[in-house]
């Protein structure tokens, strides 16, 4: 018997990449709560099993207290002997491993089940908890009002709130989605695993997924703004000459940047070159529209510009002019009378 749980001890570890302790552990509380089982009574058991040779050490415990409640678990102080010995402490009784009857037994089984299903989850989650920060993808299990429920394997689920989401977006069970891991709920045992789809985050790590420049910091994304899942604008930079940075993030026949796009439900990505002189900054950040004067007031971080084509710079419902000032950090203004600096 001792033998056979060493061996189930490293077969069960080299099989579900758990620690040998925490199966130790588990082994420890089945075989504590089949005891209880046995008694008939509530009890306190402390099981030890040798990690080395398999042997157990099984003892009876009371707790030390001036009045007894319960005669099962408590004992009063005045019968101890020991000196050394106060109020919440504990004394111990070693007894014989008894005799499982087929309850008992099944009893054993099933906490070992349950322990070393919360054993391996915890391990899963260790490993998801790294990943905060990151992609992962996973398909749709539920569909609610303000939330859907997204299967991400190893029996866990990742929830996308209402706020999270794109929002002209249209979801269907088993489809496919990825998100972006920015935080970890927890009560008690149980993990809240949150996703996002809408927040910066996101577009940054597909673009370092997808553009190795960027992976490699050959590139750098310098600011980022965005409306999601209508268009954001990207300033980037690279001190290497031979690249040109605005090329590489859009690659061959545009197959990057529409990867990223396409799974941003179609979100239009403009790439910016960026500029440290605040004028050709903001002159790249209007893009596609034109700017025929450009006056800057430094202090007020504000900027007023004459363009070719008033629509165009303006973009649908503002936000080619609104995404230009965010990504800029300045206040762009378009103007028809601009007076020359003297």
């Amino acid at each position: 018997m001792n033998k056979e749980i060493i061996e189930v001890t490293e077969a069960v570890s080299n099989e579900k990449s758990l620690p040998k302790e925490k199966i130790f552990k588990a082994l420890e509380i089945a075989i504590e709560t089949a005891i209880k089982k046995k008694y008939n009574k509530e009890i306190n058991i402390k099981v030890y099993i040798n990690r080395k040779n398999g042997r157990f050490n099984i003892y009876r415990k009371w707790t030390i207290v001036k009045k007894v409640k319960n005669y099962n678990k408590e004992i009063n102080i005045k019968k101890i002997k020991k000196k050394n010995l106060k109020i919440g402490d504990y004394i111990k009784k070693k007894i014989k491993l008894i005799k499982f009857d087929r309850i008992a037994t099944q009893t054993a089984k099933q906490v070992i089940i349950q322990k070393m299903k919360e054993a391996e989850k915890q391990m899963i989650l260790k490993k998801i908890k790294k990943k905060k920060g990151k992609i992962i993808s996973g398909f749709i299990k539920k569909i609610k009002k303000n939330y859907i429920t997204i299967d991400i394997g190893y029996n866990l689920e990742a929830i996308l709130l209402k706020k999270d989401m794109i929002i002209k977006e249209k979801f269907k069970i088993g489809k496919k989605i990825t998100g972006l891991i920015y935080k970890f709920n927890q009560k008690k045992n149980e993990y809240q695993i949150l996703i996002t789809r809408s927040k910066n985050n996101i577009l940054i790590e597909l673009l370092k997924k997808e553009i190795p420049e960027i992976k490699k910091k050959i590139i750098k994304i310098k600011s980022i703004s965005r409306y999601p899942g209508y268009r954001s604008k990207i300033a980037v930079k690279t001190k290497d000459k031979r690249i040109d940075p605005i090329g590489a993030c859009i690659g061959i026949k545009g197959l990057r940047i529409k990867k990223i796009s396409k799974e941003l439900c179609g979100e239009k990505i403009d790439i910016i070159l960026w500029n440290k002189n605040p004028k050709k900054f903001i002159i790249n950040s209007m893009l596609p529209a034109k700017i025929i004067k450009i006056s800057l007031k430094k202090l007020k971080k504000t900027v007023k510009i004459k363009v070719k084509n008033i629509a165009n710079a303006i973009g649908k419902k503002g936000k080619n002019i609104k995404l230009a000032s965010k990504l800029t950090g300045w206040n762009i203004n378009i103007t028809n009378n601009i007076k020359k600096k003297k």
